[in-house]
């Protein structure tokens, strides 16, 4: 299966700016979904990847973060896995085509054009047994005006 992202505008059928209840049901309609225990705006899925909403004003959709699966599943932007590649090939392929600004020390990378991040919890880019550091862990989409504070 096929995650594609689209920002800032959605990530598989889940939308910014749609209601939260539209979107907990764009949620549902994904491949292997299993309703996360507890948390009404997120979800886990049989791959091991798990879709966090953010929500933004009015009840709507202000971000999609998604995690890294483990089984079949690609998130891709423009043909780039963004979540199953090596995070140095991910930043390689995603600066040819925007700009990108380091944070952290290589740990998080944001697009600001597209307004999309992706994070990993520390760099390792020799070892590609070191999944947490060598690959990317989340993906994050934003609506426009995310990163001027709180609820844009």
């Amino acid at each position: 299966m096929i995650l594609e992202v689209v920002p800032p505008e959605s990530v598989g059928p889940v939308r910014i700016g749609m209601s939260m209840a539209e979107a907990r049901g764009a949620l549902a309609a994904i491949e292997g979904y299993r309703p996360a225990s507890g948390q009404e705006s997120a979800a886990v899925y049989e791959s091991g990847m798990s879709i966090e909403l953010e929500p933004g004003p009015g009840d709507t959709v202000g971000a999609i973060q998604v995690y890294r699966p483990y089984g079949p599943v690609r998130v891709e932007y423009e043909g780039i896995d963004l979540l199953r590649t090596p995070a140095a090939r991910v930043v390689e392929q995603l600066g040819a085509i925007t700009e990108l600004e380091d944070d952290e020390g290589g740990r998080s990378y944001t697009a600001p054009e597209l307004l999309l991040a992706l994070w990993r919890p520390f760099v390792e880019d020799e070892d590609p047994s070191e999944e947490q550091g060598h690959y990317f862990q989340s993906v994050l989409v934003a609506r426009p005006g995310y990163y001027d504070g709180p609820m844009g």
